[in-house]
């Protein structure tokens, strides 16, 4: 997934960090020829090197001092500095499209996938990786890379200080292979706090999400100390968490940097002895030495990182992998499809998994054009049926026929998009008024072969297949219809009102009347009622029916219901 991801970006990256590891280690070797250019620690006269940099200075007509000499490392590093700023940003820029685009992806995956599949997972689950655990697998990748960047600077400053003194630096690198086996222990327990973090968000997440789907209960209950027992049970459980793993970072870089200052110090005791090294190369080997432990302690930190995420990265796979790859519709699959003879179902059967049977051998017949009301005892499965209709369910066995069409995957989006589906329990999201009634019609809208002259009004007869954009006058012609216009007038910015807990705003009915116009607004060929006037009165359940009853001119409806007031609405009637 991360090679796929502008490839060449990441090939660009790996470039710029090996030019960085040579000249950040280059430019330090460098002081040795040049400080010998100066006869400063050194006793004898420049060679090597340090007499080709003096021939190049003198055929240029510069002259050698300790001014030109500092110019000259100044460039050096700051072409270093320079690189290690356009790396940054491109590490930046590359991890957050790489998090953008995993993100994007998976969301995508969560809204094409099936019904059925959406239904058994967890949404906490859902949320906690689009939020939280997407990021931390592209860390994990971040840490890969950074890891890739530490072992090649820590190789070059190691191949210079090689070229300096062999056996110096075969002790450090062998010091610091040892300190590391030492310290596997703490990369176990980096995999257990991982994996610890990862489910104490989780309950962090659900204790807010069941808090939020009850808060009515809680407060009339007076139960707020419960939620807030719970809640502080999983931030507590975080922040032992962030404590243990943070304290499990800095202990091995402790240990590491005592042992690094223990050799170095030693190495210093040892050159100084013995003499064996020159005064400029051994100021030299030291300023290495004091890179490479560093980078030594950065690559446990890494390792540890790559370690603590792996469960962040397990869950986002694990959602990736059983979520299907989205189909792509066609244009055409947008096309509403009009409804004009009937829906018939033929020998359906269907169950829950670990359920009884809900149908077998079912049939039935709804006629285009006519109210058709569902009928039945609790649990029998009236709004299953609705489900089956919608296509939200498929039969384990039957059939159902669109106009003597098969319903199956290349019919179901145009079936889709001419329905028209109104729960019980409506709901609204958090925006303006007219938002929340027009935003289920924008793709809709946007489909090819459904346009029409901006700012018409919306009539009845006109309902199915008309489209253009949805102008204010549209949509309170249709509030008007159910009743419901004198809601957009309570407030003063009219459609502009901004709803925030629409529950404290509308009463049960209000919202019903306000969802059944958004309904309406999306111009269907068939309405699927579920209980759609169980929280209206007598006299708004009858002033929704007469708009229904006109509609059906032009709508097929199903109307699935427990109340006997309004079955005289009927055209026909199904039984479970």
């Amino acid at each position: 997934m991360l090679r796929d991801h502008q490839p060449w970006k990441l090939l660009l990256i790996l470039l710029l960090t090996l030019l960085q590891g040579v000249t950040s280690g280059f430019s330090i070797v460098l002081l040795i020829p040049l400080l010998q250019l100066l006869s400063i620690g050194t006793g004898v006269e420049p060679g090597g090197i340090a007499m080709a940099i003096r021939n190049l200075a003198e055929a240029a007509g510069i002259e050698i001092t300790i001014g030109s000499i500092l110019v000259v490392y100044i460039v050096l590093l700051t072409f270093s500095a320079l690189i290690q700023y356009g790396k940054t940003v491109l590490d930046a820029r590359y991890q957050q499209t790489f998090i953008y685009t995993l993100r994007r992806r998976l969301f995508r995956k969560i809204i094409m996938a099936d019904w059925q599949l959406l239904n058994s997972r967890s949404k906490t689950n859902h949320l906690q990786v689009l939020t939280r655990e997407v990021p931390n697998l592209a860390s994990y990748y971040f840490f890969y890379l950074r890891l890739i960047t530490t072992v090649i600077m820590t190789g070059a400053f190691i191949i210079y200080a090689l070229l300096i003194s062999a056996s110096f630096t075969l002790v450090i690198i062998g010091v610091g292979a040892v300190t590391f086996l030492a310290l596997r222990t703490f990369l176990r327990r980096s995999f257990r706090l991982g994996q610890g973090y990862v489910d104490s968000y989780n309950r962090l997440l659900k204790y807010i999400d069941d808090f939020w789907q009850t808060v009515k209960i809680a407060k009339v209950h007076s139960s707020e100390e419960y939620y807030s027992r719970r809640f502080d049970e999983a931030n507590i459980s975080l922040l032992n968490m962030e404590y243990l793993m943070q304290r499990n970072w800095s202990l091995p870089q402790l240990i590491q940097r005592v042992t690094g200052l223990l050799v170095l110090v030693g190495i210093v005791w040892v050159g100084y002895s013995t003499g064996s090294i020159p005064m400029a190369s051994f100021v030299i080997l030291i300023l290495l030495f004091s890179r490479i432990f560093p980078q030594m302690i950065a690559m446990n930190t890494d390792i540890s990182m790559i370690v603590a995420n792996v469960a962040s990265v397990k869950l986002v796979m694990q959602l990736d992998e059983e979520l299907p790859e989205p189909h792509e519709r066609s244009r055409a699959g947008h096309m509403a499809l009009r409804l004009r003879e009937g829906i018939n179902m033929e020998g359906i059967s269907f169950a829950y998994p670990d359920g009884e049977k809900l149908f077998e051998g079912f049939r039935a017949y709804i006629r285009a054009r006519a109210i058709t009301g569902i009928l039945g005892q609790s649990g029998r499965g009236k709004t299953t049926l609705i489900d089956l209709i919608a296509g939200l369910q498929r039969p384990s066995s039957g059939r159902i026929l669109i106009d003597g069409l098969m319903l199956d995957d290349e019919l179901l989006p145009r079936w889709k998009a001419s329905l028209g589906y109104l729960p019980q329990d409506p709901f609204f999201i958090d925006g303006t008024l007219r938002e929340n009634l027009v935003w289920d019609s924008i793709e809709r809208m946007r489909s090819p072969g459904l346009t029409a002259a901006a700012g018409s009004k919306i009539d009845l007869k006109d309902v199915v297949g008309g489209s253009g954009e949805i102008t204010d006058e549209e949509i309170m012609s249709v509030l008007e219809q159910v009743n419901a216009a004198h809601l957009v007038k309570r407030f003063r910015k009219g459609l502009d009102a901004w709803l925030v807990n629409y529950h404290t705003a509308f009463s049960g009915g209000e919202c019903q009347r306000l969802a059944l116009a958004r309904v309406l607004l999306r111009r269907p060929s068939v309405l699927l009622l579920d209980e759609a006037t169980s929280s209206l009165d007598a006299e708004n359940e009858a002033t929704v029916m007469e708009v229904l009853a006109r509609l059906k001119e032009r709508v097929t409806i199903v109307f699935v219901t427990h109340r006997e007031s309004v079955t005289r609405w009927f055209d026909e009637v199904i039984t479970i």
